[in-house]
Order: C-alpha cells, then structure tokens, then sequence
C-alpha cells in the first residue's frame, strides 16, 4: 500500500515478515517511522496459503491454518482486533476422539445458551463406562491446575514432570489432553511433555475450555488489509542479510537491491532470522537454541477420515494411532466455522496419516512452528535482555519471543513489546510509554 505523499519525514523502519507479529508490529509503529515492510511471498502472509471454495454456488476464503483464539488467553489480540473493526464470531470446536479402529473413545458436544456453557457426552459416550471414567479425569486435572498455578516451582518443572507428579489420569492425558495440545502447539506430544509447566497450565485454566473459541468472522482477508494502512508492502521480496553499517542497519534482498534503515523488526521465525543476521553472533546464537517442528495441513472433502460408527460427528475428529507421535486432527469447516456453513461439507486436517483422496484434496500446505523448552526459554529471556541495550536498532519480533505458548496471542505480546520500546501507543491502553 503506498505512502501518503504529503506525510513528514520520519526515522525508517522495516518490518521483516507478514504474519500477525510483523503485520501488528507495522500497525502500531507506522504513526511513529516510515515503514516499509518485506514479504518473501507473492501476498501477506498471514493469508498466504488460502484458498478458494467453490460449492453449491458460494464462493469462500479458507484459511491455512485456521485462526482461531479466545477469551482469557489472548488480551492483546482480541483488544488489536477491535480496534481495528474486526468482526469476532464464536466457533464450535467440541471434539471426537477415536483410535485407529475407529473405535469412539470419547465424544462430545458443548452447549451455550447466554451466560449457560458446558460440554456433555453425545450419543453412545453416554452409555460408556471409559467415556465417564475420562470425564471425571478431565474434572479431577482442571481443579488440580487451577490450584496449582500459584505454585512457584512449575518454571522449574516440564509439563511431562507435572502431569507424573499431580498423578494425572492416564486416559485422559494419552486420548484427550495430548492430543489437544498436540494440534493446539502444532507439535509432537514429547514437545508438548516438554513445556515449561508453567505456560502449558496458564494456557488451560485460562477458561479455553468454559468460554469457547472464536475466529474472525470473515477470515484473513479481513484482517490483513487493516493492518496495512499507511505502509509500503514489498511482495516477492525475501531478505538476505541484515547487517549494522554506521548509524543504521543495512537490508539486502536475494535478488540484491539494499536499503537502510534506522530501526528494523525482524518477524520472521526464529530460524529464519537467524539466517538473515550479519554481525550479530550473540543473538544468532539464542535464535539458534529455539526448536521448532514441521507439520503439514490438507484441506479436503474425503469424508472418509470421520469414524464411521457415529452418524453426526462433532466439528472435530482426533484420530489416535497406537504408538503415533501425533494424533490426525480434522476440522469440519462447515459446522465450526459460520461462513461456510451453506456449502458442501469440508475438512482441515492437521498431520494427515492416512491417505486422502487426491481428487478430493484443495491444498496442501507445509508449515514450521515454534515450540518451547525450559532451555529456549532462558535464550528468549537474553533475546529480549540484548533489546534492551542503549542504541539498539535491531528487534525481534514473533510468537517464540512472548513467555507464552507461541500462538497469535504470543505474536501480538512481542509486537507490542517492540512497539513499546520504540515509543509508540499502543491504542487500546491509555498511558503511551516513553522512548527507550
């Protein structure tokens, strides 16, 4: 989007990456600098890899991944949002678990009338004896964590030692509680055994569980454009190398072209940033010690990845296999999100393991994420440490530099933690900080 031609000089700044952390980090900073910012891709990338619907006469966006979010956990993303005139909708996102037989183990539906919510078991999960057995576990783990989070220890502790030490039910951690916090993490359930306790249970007694989830009525394409106001976007332009040159920062492309700049964001992942730095050997060091896992999404319309025992499934089918690092996760798009609610039925599955028809497959997209270990903590605690130096230019920015599960919540926590240090308000709070 092009800059208004009568604005005044302001010190530059470029913004490295368009996900929600490079996108909102633009937001707040662009009243302040000159912002100019880099995608590598041919549009945004917070929307980059959606994709069209076409079916029973509608066309729809679909995006990869959905973009999902609640009340409790994510502060400033739902403040950003309704700044912006975002439009919020609750999404039914209850769940169906079963294993590789296709055997139900536990099914379930989540009422909401008013201020009334809860969940209950859904067909034949009322007649069974393991289905309740796991619920009372369920009861039993959220009230042992809400009292627990006033423990001063759970830093010190890996979500894998807690659930041994609070003697966790086991059906209910190997069926339900990993597997959700597998798709969730988008992660292995050793990465998720490997959280720091503390951020694992900040995320689940935060009320995801009572006050539901929610996406943007109108997806994405919604959200990136009022991001982008009063801000020079350069698609198709990957960055090479960051390097300090005098008072500023030196930008260089692939395709060569350089540019200076007096602040720059860095919002790319951590790897990917590393990549880019030149001169910084510090902080490639601690980027170097953020892990991170590969998962791929299909979009499909093969009904065949539901359980075929169970007439009318909830929005989401868990498939559990025996010995599996992950379970198969899939979304039913048209009962969890509302704009597609008038077209033929169609899935996101996270981490497809079995086959899905090809001429029933939209997209497929692979993806990294970030995850968090009590090691890569202590290297994000000296990431965001080396900001706070006298004369620092170069920021870092994105969901692994928050003390939170990375999610879109963790995102737009580091955004503002940059915006802050530069001296921008941050609109949805009244007192604007002091440059640093």
């Amino acid at each position: 989007m092009g800059l208004n031609a009568d604005q005044p000089a302001k010190p530059t700044l470029a913004v490295i990456g368009t996900g929600i952390a490079g996108l909102s980090a633009a937001y707040l900073l662009k009243d302040n600098y000159r912002v100019t910012i880099f995608e590598s891709q041919a549009r945004a990338g917070m929307g980059a890899h959606s994709v069209d619907y076409v079916s029973n006469g509608l066309t729809r966006r679909i995006d990869i991944p959905l973009r999902i979010f609640c009340h409790g956990y994510y502060d400033n993303l739902l403040a950003l949002y309704e700044h912006i005139g975002v439009e919020i909708l609750t999404s039914d996102h209850s769940g169906i678990f079963s294993d590789e037989t296709g055997r139900v183990i536990l099914h379930y539906g989540n009422f909401h009338r008013g201020s009334i919510r809860f969940s209950h078991l859904k067909g034949r999960n009322w007649l069974s004896p393991a289905a309740w057995a796991i619920g009372l576990q369920s009861k039993r783990f959220f009230a042992r964590a809400q009292r627990d989070m006033g423990r001063t220890d759970l830093t010190d502790l890996s979500f894998g030692e807690y659930l041994r030490q609070s003697g966790a039910g086991r059906e209910f951690v190997d069926s339900v509680l990993l597997p959700m916090m597998s798709v969730t993490c988008t992660c292995d359930y050793q990465a998720v055994r490997d959280y720091p306790a503390d951020l694992m249970l900040e995320y689940l007694t935060c009320g995801v569980h009572e006050l539901g989830i929610m996406s943007a009525a109108k997806g994405v394409d919604d959200i990136v454009p009022r991001m982008l106001v009063d801000v020079e976007l350069r698609t198709n332009n990957p960055v090479a190398v960051i390097e300090p040159d005098g008072q500023q920062l030196r930008v260089v492309t692939k395709a060569g072209t350089a540019q200076h700049f007096d602040q720059v964001v860095v919002a790319a992942q951590a790897q990917q940033a590393a990549a880019m730095l030149s001169g910084f050997d510090d902080r490639r060091a601690l980027l170097d010690r953020i892990p991170f896992e590969r998962s791929s999404m299909s979009v499909h319309t093969d009904r065949d990845i539901l359980p075929a025992s169970v007439r009318s499934p909830s929005p989401v089918s868990y498939h559990i296999a025996r010995d599996a690092g992950r379970a198969e996760v899939s979304v039913d798009l048209t009962k969890a999100i509302a704009r597609l609610s008038g077209q033929e039925t169609i899935f996101q599955t996270w981490n497809p393991m079995r086959r899905i028809a090809p001429n029933r497959e939209l997209a497929r997209v692979d993806f990294t994420r970030p995850t968090v270990t009590r090691d890569s903590r202590k290297a994000v605690i000296a990431l965001r440490e080396s900001q706070n130096r006298p004369g620092n230019r170069l920021w870092l920015c994105g969901s692994y530099m928050a003390q939170k599960i990375p999610l879109l919540e963790a995102a737009v926590d580091s955004s503002v933690v940059v915006a802050e240090h530069l001296g921008a308000p941050i609109p949805w709070r009244t007192i604007a900080p002091a440059a640093a």
